[in-house]
């Protein structure tokens, strides 16, 4: 499913419409957007309601979400691998299981509550 998406360039105030794919969640399409009249970027994660046929949440900012998630993701795992190493030079075993996925949770005008889920690499 697609949607006609419309926003507004928050330095130069220009409007700005485009067609994005917005996959039922928990399923996202992340896109970088361009302003049309400045050339200003941010950036956009969509999905659509599992619940209805007819809405869509979204999330703009400039941070690269699902990149973020993956880094810090990253980086407990190197801070978790530092601890198991320094229990096991005292002898004892200790195991971590990360998480495949982080969830955002949603509400849909309709009244649905679901999450969309990024997907976290096996680091281990």
């Amino acid at each position: 499913m697609s949607v006609d998406f419309t926003y507004y360039c928050y330095r130069c105030g220009g409007k700005n419409t485009l067609n994005l794919p917005a996959p039922n969640a928990p399923a996202y399409h992340h896109q970088d957007l361009t302003c049309n009249n400045c050339g200003d970027g941010t950036r956009v994660l969509v999905s659509h309601c599992p619940n209805c046929s007819n809405q869509y949440v979204y999330w703009i900012d400039d941070l690269h979400i699902p990149n973020l998630v993956q880094g810090f993701a990253k980086y407990m795992v190197h801070n978790m691998q530092a601890m198991i190493d320094k229990a096991a030079q005292q002898g004892a075993r200790i195991s971590i299981d990360t998480p495949e996925k982080f969830p955002i949770n949603a509400a849909c005008p309709c009244g649905a509550k679901f999450s969309i889920d990024i997907e976290i690499p096996d680091l281990d």
